[in-house]
């Protein structure tokens, strides 16, 4: 930093979480300060790493959040990095900064010289305490920011050709200030309305609504960020991103109506993600601004856009980046409604109170505190009357792999709709929705019960197949009030105001947000959660703060792995898992509480000279330096699939069954594997990540870890060892799952108790295949 005419050094340090926070909030506070004080100043760094800390930091702490906006929207960041990367060739070894201190100072001679070496030195002075420590660490940083100036400065002076620097972004001033100021006043309103709630429910609960407020914001920061990145990018530089479009040239002039402009451009050869219907952002221009793709011919390499005249004519040439994320105003708007309904003690609010306060649900002839379900009492029958029996409550019913939520689910709803009342049905696609509304058309016509039935989509291609299911596209359709079932997603029901429904049922709500739960619970007067926390994860994209980033059933279920018998109605009982496939999976993922029935049991698999292949097992594949593709582990799946081929595969109904290719599930934890193991391996062979997967099943499944060892996982312990991704792949198995890996895996170095624990599943694995 610039002070008095003489470059300053500032140094921030926190050691544990609270003063992270704190940092956090001074270091951004500091920023914005001196942006305001110098409208031209300028944060350089090297590559990706601060910025991305940042990023997180303020996110997970909730603070300097509109702060950090307002910095990237007004371009103050500078990424020497990709000045270096696109602006010369260098002839040392490599491009950190580090190798380029050579062009421009002396070779540093500090006691902490590497980012590795200042790690080791912390936790010496973790340690010890020592004081030095910490002043060796803090001449490190001071000298790496001495570098980071030396370089911007010979880059100015020997690299970069005269000129001014460009200004992109939002210009700085008042304007600008008054957005963060803002925003932080409004964040500091609701704590202070939160006060009566963290009295009344527990500050953890006022925190939490806090900390949930700015979720679809923080949601949508990831994919600005990656259009903001690009539109600093130099246009050649996107010609290899799939999410981009490089090098349009228009082919003609615009075609121009009363509304719109048009024209029609032609590109290089490249491949894209992007498809016909989607608005990407527009390159060059100082912010996203989103155009209509109206056609997309990859062969002839031409697309027609089409904007509004009041943005402007189409110019001669431009790059199209990512859209925009999809506009969530309604959701939003919605959860703050919730919000001041829980702050007024509006007993509408019931029901999402249970769920932030992990209430006891509120069953009729159920006392607070047992069996939801009495020990004895025949489970789905129990599950169906509790269900009917809710008071203005919410309900948790926990099903792992081929355990029947489906069809639980569809007699409970059926059921209601036997008494006259009317049920809402959501989920994270409309994929879900319709599998679960064709149950409920299929349960009601075996009952001869009376059932309307409609899904809201955007594209009726969304919807699922059943006649019995009306499809509507308008959110205020007839067929919607008519119906005593609809399923539609948060942002439909997120529109209603009052609950013009009985129950609200959510499926495969360990993937439904509990953000998107607040946002619909307005709809109905009591909430079912029904899904798997064991299973996939929701997806998301930003960093939350606290339990912000949660999915309603594991916020709901907590610590345990399975929900609690006060608390939920866990389904114990597989169709789909041979006995050792089940022993492992209840033993590694649900507390010991999984078992299979007797048809799953008798499954079997013989090899045609009479060799026992069912199981769960560890296939070992040595190899080294492998990271995202192993084709040791691509040969030793072929073998593995050979072996099974002309089996004899007995069912859960006692038919028999020769195994073909048509039978076996590759999953690879990487895209590279997974194309790897498409190229050599037969075309009826299903392969894919393990997200292709869930909710299918396969007599065979076989698991390619891929990676070598500790050292060269690309994506952390937390993913390739993820006891929900394991679950998930060894679960799609009916009868035979392998999982090939390097045995070098099991000896991967762990940092926390968690981390330990992911390691162990496969120790688990391994040890179960070999009793």
């Amino acid at each position: 930093m610039l002070k008095d005419g003489d470059w300053d050094f500032v140094d921030f340090w926190a050691h544990d979480r609270t003063e992270e926070a704190k940092l956090t909030h001074d270091l951004l506070d500091f920023l914005s300060s001196h942006m305001r004080a110098h409208p031209r100043a300028h944060i350089y760094h090297y590559a990706n790493y601060e910025i991305a800390a940042l990023r997180r930091l303020t996110s997970q702490h909730r603070t300097g959040e509109a702060a950090m906006d307002q910095l990237q929207r007004e371009r103050r960041f500078v990424d020497l990095f990709r000045v270096v990367a696109g602006g010369l060739i260098a002839s040392e070894k490599g491009y950190s900064i580090k190798d380029l201190e050579a062009f421009y100072m002396a070779k540093r001679d500090d006691q902490v010289a590497t980012a590795g070496a200042s790690v080791v030195a912390y936790e010496e002075w973790r340690r010890t305490r020592r004081q030095e420590i910490l002043d060796e660490i803090r001449d490190y940083n001071r000298t790496d920011c001495i570098s980071t100036k030396l370089l911007r400065d010979w880059l100015v002076s020997e690299v970069r050709p005269a000129g001014p620097y460009p200004v992109f972004g939002d210009t700085p001033g008042p304007k600008a200030d008054e957005k963060v100021q803002a925003e932080e006043d409004e964040d500091e309103a609701l704590r202070e309305r939160l006060v009566p709630v963290g009295e009344k429910l527990g500050e953890n609960v006022a925190t939490l609504l806090f900390d949930l407020s700015r979720f679809h914001q923080r949601e949508d920061k990831p994919a600005y960020w990656a259009i903001f990145d690009r539109l600093a990018q130099d246009s050649e530089d996107l010609l290899d991103d799939l999410e981009c479009l490089q090098g349009l040239e228009a082919t003609g002039a615009a075609i121009k109506d009363k509304r719109s402009f048009q024209r029609e451009y032609r590109f290089p050869e490249q491949e894209t993600k992007l498809r016909v219907g989607k608005t990407p952002c527009v390159k060059p221009a100082t912010m996203p601004e989103g155009i209509n793709l109206v056609a997309l011919d990859e062969e002839a390499r031409t697309v027609v856009l089409r904007r509004s005249t009041a943005k402007g004519p189409l110019p001669d040439r431009l790059d199209l980046l990512p859209p925009r994320p999809i506009d969530n105003r309604i959701v939003r708007k919605a959860m703050a409604s919730t919000t001041e309904r829980i702050i007024a003690a509006d007993p509408r609010a019931s029901a999402i109170v249970d769920l932030l306060t992990k209430a006891h649900p509120r069953i009729d002839c159920v006392e607070p505190g047992v069996a939801i379900v009495a020990e004895g009492r025949e489970l789905v029958e129990g599950a169906v009357e509790a269900i009917g029996a809710m008071r203005d409550t919410v309900l948790a019913i926990q099903g792992p792999p081929g355990t029947g939520k489906t069809y639980v689910s569809a007699k409970a709803i059926v059921a209601l709709v036997r008494t006259g009342r009317r049920v809402a049905v959501s989920s994270n696609s409309h994929r879900a929705i319709g599998n679960l509304l064709k149950g409920v058309a299929e349960e009601a016509g075996d009952q001869g019960v009376e059932c309307r039935i409609a899904q809201k989509v955007s594209d009726p291609s969304d919807a699922g197949d059943h006649p019995a299911v009306q499809v509507v596209s308008d959110n205020e359709a007839p067929e919607i009030a008519a119906a005593d079932v609809v399923g539609a997603t948060s942002w439909h029901f997120a529109r209603y105001d009052d609950a013009a429904f009985d129950h609200l049922v959510i499926d495969e709500a360990g993937q439904v947000s509990l953000a998107n739960v607040m946002a619909m619970s307005r709809v109905a007067r009591n909430i079912v959660l029904v899904g798997d926390p064991m299973q996939l994860p929701q997806p998301i994209q930003g960093a939350h703060p606290g339990e912000s980033g949660l999915s309603s059933l594991e916020y709901l279920i907590g610590e345990h792995r399975t929900v609690p018998a006060d608390r939920g109605i866990f389904l114990p009982t597989t169709r789909r898992l041979h006995d050792d496939l089940c022993a492992f999976i209840s033993r590694a993922v649900y507390e010991g509480r999984l078992e299979n029935d007797a048809a799953a049991s008798a499954q079997s698999l013989v090899a045609p000279d009479g060799t026992d292949l069912a199981g769960a097992r560890v296939v070992g594949a040595c190899h080294e330096g492998r990271s995202q593709v192993s084709p040791e582990e691509v040969e030793r799946v072929h073998a593995e699939i050979e072996s099974v081929l002309g089996a004899r595969y007995v069912d859960r109904d006692g038919e028999q069954h020769v195994i073909g290719s048509k039978d076996v599930i590759v999953v690879a934890p990487f895209n590279a594997q997974v194309n790897a193991l498409r190229s050599a391996l037969d075309s009826d062979v299903k392969v894919g990540t393990v997200d292709l997967f869930q909710g299918q099943e396969a007599p065979v499944c076989i698991v390619s870890m891929t990676t070598s060892d500790g050292e060269e996982i690309p994506r952390g312990v937390e993913f390739l060892f993820s006891l929900n991704r394991i679950n998930v792949a060894v679960s799609r198995a009916k009868v035979a799952a392998r999982v090939i890996m390097s045995p070098s895996l099991l000896d991967t170095p762990v940092s926390t108790v968690e981390q330990m624990k992911l390691v162990n599943t496969l120790c688990l694995l391994e040890e179960h295949g070999e009793r």
